[in-house]
C-alpha cells in the first residue's frame, strides 16, 4: 500500500533558507531570522470574536515569542562544521513557494537531521496568507506539516476546551492513524500538526509508535512569515 499523496510536484526550484521572515533576504548558508521589532502589546492580547464553521477567525499571532525562538535556532552546533554548508531543513522544489514572504504565522519546518530521509527528498511548499502545507516525500514515506492561524470554532465551556487543549507536557497529541500517526499542538497562537504515513505502516517503526514524530516537533525551525501590515 502507497502513502496517500495529497499533492502532485511544480517544476520551479527554490531555497528556501534564502527566503526572510519580513521579506528580507539571507544567503542560503545561514538560517532565515524573524524581524526584531515587537508587535504592540495590544496586538498580541486582543480577544477576537467568537469563530463559526462559516465564518473562521484570524488568531493573533505572539510574534515577540517567534522571535525569541528564531534568535535561538540561529545558534550553530560549533562541533558539526559541515552543518554550516548544508541546508537545515530540506528546500522546496515547487511554483508558487516563494509566497511563503507572505505568510502571517510562522512557517515551521522539521530539521533535515530528524527527518532522516537523505539530502534531497521531494519537498513541496503551499504557502497562503494564513495556513501553509508542506509535503516531504522520502523512500516509503510521506511526512506533512500543516499550519494555520484560523479558527473554526471555540471550545463551548471551560471544561471541553481543558480537554481540546490535553496533550503531554510538551503540548503534543500525538493520534495513530491507518497510515502511521499524527501529532497536532498550539505554538505562538497558531495551530500545527505533523502527518506522517508509511507504505508499510504496520512494520515501519516511524509508523508503528509516536517516536518519530515526536522527534520531528522537536525539531521545528522557524524558515519563515512576517506579521500582518502596518502591525509593526
Amino acid at each position: 500500500m502507497q502513502p496517500r499523496l495529497r499533492h502532485t510536484a511544480c517544476t520551479a526550484g527554490l531555497v528556501l533558507a534564502s527566503l526572510a521572515l519580513g521579506a528580507q533576504s539571507r544567503p542560503a548558508t545561514q538560517p532565515a531570522t524573524l524581524q526584531t521589532t515587537d508587535l504592540p502589546r495590544a496586538v498580541l492580547q486582543q480577544a477576537p470574536s467568537p469563530a463559526t464553521p462559516d465564518d473562521p477567525r484570524v488568531m493573533p499571532i505572539n510574534w515577540v515569542e517567534a522571535r525569541q525562538d528564531a534568535r535561538t535556532q540561529t545558534q550553530f552546533d560549533t562541533r558539526a562544521v559541515a552543518a554550516r554548508r548544508a541546508p537545515r531543513f530540506p528546500q522546496p522544489g515547487n511554483e508558487g513557494a516563494e509566497a511563503v514572504t507572505d505568510t502571517r504565522l510562522p512557517v515551521l519546518i522539521p530539521s533535515s537531521n530528524a527527518l532522516g530521509l537523505g539530502a534531497d527528498p521531494q519537498t513541496l511548499l503551499f504557502p497562503r496568507e494564513n495556513f501553509y502545507t508542506l509535503s516531504i516525500t522520502g523512500a516509503d514515506i510521506l511526512v506533512e506539516v500543516f499550519g494555520t492561524r484560523l479558527a473554526h470554532a471555540t471550545a463551548p465551556d471551560d471544561a471541553a476546551g481543558r480537554r481540546l487543549r490535553a496533550g503531554d507536557g510538551d503540548g503534543y497529541r500525538v493520534t495513530a492513524t491507518r497510515y502511521g500517526q499524527e501529532l497536532s499542538f498550539n505554538r505562538y497562537g497558531a495551530a500545527y500538526s505533523i502527518t506522517v504515513e508509511c507504505t508499510r505502516p504496520e512494520e515501519d517503526a516511524r509508523c508503528t509508535a509516536g517516536d518519530y514524530v515526536r522527534r520531528l516537533a522537536d525539531s521545528l525551525l522557524i524558515a519563515a512569515g512576517r506579521p500582518d501590515e502596518g502591525g509593526e
